[in-house]
């Protein structure tokens, strides 16, 4: 299996989703085990404009 990133869209920064953990917006991985017993691992970037704090009061 792959690394997956997830990227905020038109946020302040551009993240870095060359491959480690070097984004300064430190990112969360989560490991996905595939239905072969490979492992592949989601990296999820945070935005640093603010938009998870207002998603989360709708």
């Amino acid at each position: 299996m792959a690394t997956v990133h997830v990227v905020p869209v038109n946020d302040l920064i551009e993240h870095d989703s060359s491959g480690g953990q070097d984004c300064v917006c430190g990112p969360t991985t989560e490991p996905v085990p595939g239905e072969d017993g490979s492992m592949g691992w989601l990296v999820s970037h945070h935005s640093l404009d603010g938009r998870e704090l207002r998603e989360q009061r709708r």
